[in-house]
């Protein structure tokens, strides 16, 4: 923009009209400050929020404009007629304002470099919970900022609230419908962190719906949290009630369940004894149906049964040495350690029979140990049927103790 030629155009413009007479810098400034007026009352009753979103409104931003242009044409005609060059000014002042606002010196080791990490808003869901400025207070003692999200329809929202001054934002919903108010306040969430990225975030409100946006803000790494207020205990209490009582029911269902069994059987045990001897007692039928009665009561002794045929499995002789391979095979009888003909087969026998054939020099003697039952695997008997069965060509053995080939 070329002030120089702009001011020219203004000069013109007021020749043109003959209201040169009246431009003097005395009612220019008051014009000016007019304007300016009028740009303020734009945003008179708009929350400072609503105010920076003005620019995503078309109609208001260009009604902005127009009161903007006016300022800055009074402000250039005063300029104009009091003949000061505005580019001069506004480079002597910077240098004015740099010395008297210097930079600040380096914050001190530890202290946060943002004074923005100090700001802790408050998020109320008035629709929810209705906190007075004490109750806030308590629940948030390092509270900055309240921002108080209610319905259209809600009244005297701000009445118990003076405390907080102008740190106190009000915000009505656009619209009602499901879970609107929600929406509303996860977007001012989302606006105020994106300006404030170290600010801290209470929401203050029982209803659990905030959960997931909560948790996904805390992993982005922003420092928000909820609490709850007045209802929450009553609704925790009532919740636990809720949980007591189911558990009674289920409680006395269960109980009842197994109870119903027993009044039945109490009732047949009760009735068939008083109807055998009342009526027909001398019956012949009767009497057997009496002794079938009895019967059930006989079982008795075959409980014991069990015990009494554990009792020779505790006695039966197996060797210690014994295999489940060998119980398998039939070999659970393993016969005297001795160099006969007898054992000797018996371990030729075995060998073929296995279906697990070792494979190396040590599970070799241990086989051969079990058949034989003997205590070692080094036992002379063993190591001589061994040796007997690799001269015999039944089994041959490298010299990696590898056994390459069994019966």
């Amino acid at each position: 923009m070329d002030m120089k030629a702009l001011q020219k155009r203004l000069r013109d413009f007021a020749a043109e009209r003959n209201w040169a007479q009246f431009h003097t810098p005395k009612n220019l400034s008051m014009a000016l400050v007019v304007e300016a007026a009028e740009l303020a009352e734009l945003f008179q009753w708009k929350t400072p929020e609503e105010s920076k979103a003005a620019r995503m409104e078309p109609e208001f931003r260009t009604r902005i404009g127009e009161e903007a242009a006016d300022v800055l044409l009074y402000l250039l005609q005063i300029a104009d007629h009091s003949g000061v060059d505005l580019g001069d000014a506004v480079d002597d002042k910077l240098a004015k304002n740099a010395i008297k606002y210097p930079v600040p010196v380096a914050p001190l080791e530890g202290a946060d470099e943002n004074p923005r990490a100090q700001q802790t808003h408050v998020l109320v869901d008035w629709e929810n919970v209705q906190p007075k400025d004490v109750d806030i207070r308590a629940l948030v003692p390092d509270v900055t900022h309240v921002w108080v999200f209610h319905g259209p329809n809600q009244k005297r929202v701000s009445e118990n609230q003076k405390s907080f001054g102008d740190a106190l934002t009000l915000v009505p919903i656009s619209r009602t419908g499901k879970n609107a108010l929600d929406f509303h306040l996860s977007y001012y969430m989302g606006y105020i962190s994106s300006r404030n990225p170290n600010a801290k975030f209470v929401v203050i409100a029982n209803d659990q719906g905030y959960g997931p946006m909560l948790d996904h803000a805390n992993e982005l790494g922003f420092v928000v949290s909820q609490v709850g207020f007045g209802a929450q205990s009553a609704a925790v209490k009532k919740g636990a009630a809720k949980k007591a009582v189911a558990k009674k029911v289920t409680a006395k269902k269960v109980s009842e369940k197994p109870a119903q069994p027993a009044k039945k059987d109490a009732k047949t045990k009760a009735v068939s004894p008083a109807k055998a001897p009342v009526k027909k007692k001398a019956v012949a039928p009767k009497k057997d149906v009496s002794a079938v009665a009895k019967a059930p009561q006989a079982p008795k002794p075959k409980k014991a049964a069990p015990a009494s045929v554990a009792k020779p499995a505790k006695v039966k002789p197996v060797p210690a040495a014994s295999t489940p391979k060998q119980q398998a095979s039939g070999s659970a009888k393993t016969p005297p350690i001795a160099d006969g003909e007898k054992a000797y087969a018996h371990v030729l026998a075995s060998l073929k029979k296995s279906k697990t054939k070792p494979t190396r020099k040590a599970r070799l003697y241990g086989a051969v140990k079990s058949f034989l039952g003997a205590e070692k695997p080094d036992d002379p008997v063993v190591e001589r049927t061994v040796q007997r069965l690799v001269r015999e060509g039944h089994l041959v053995i490298d010299d990696g103790g590898a056994v390459v080939k069994t019966p």
